[in-house]
């Protein structure tokens, strides 16, 4: 991991970039296995199934940044995106 810096705006942010981490609640049932997609505000795309412990992936910028998390029908008709991560 990197040195700590204050001011983040999102996320937790390290000398080397920021980083963030989304966790999905509910049922567990319905949770794991449920798709997803993230896209950062630079473009970059991670998508998915919700693991055994609710986590999604997670995601690295350089900068402090925004993203979107499409959920369920609407991951899956996203552009790029891929079961295999």
């Amino acid at each position: 991991m990197g040195k700590a810096v204050a001011g983040a705006s999102i996320g937790t942010a390290f000398a080397a970039g920021y980083d963030e981490q989304v966790l999905a609640t509910g049922d567990h049932s319905t949770i794991v296995g449920y798709p997803y997609f993230i896209e950062t505000s630079a473009g970059a795309v991670h998508s998915g199934r919700v693991d055994a412990r609710g986590l999604l992936p997670r995601v690295f910028t350089d900068a402090a940044a925004s993203y979107t998390v499409y959920w369920g029908e609407e991951a899956l008709t996203q552009e790029g995106w891929n079961n295999a991560e």
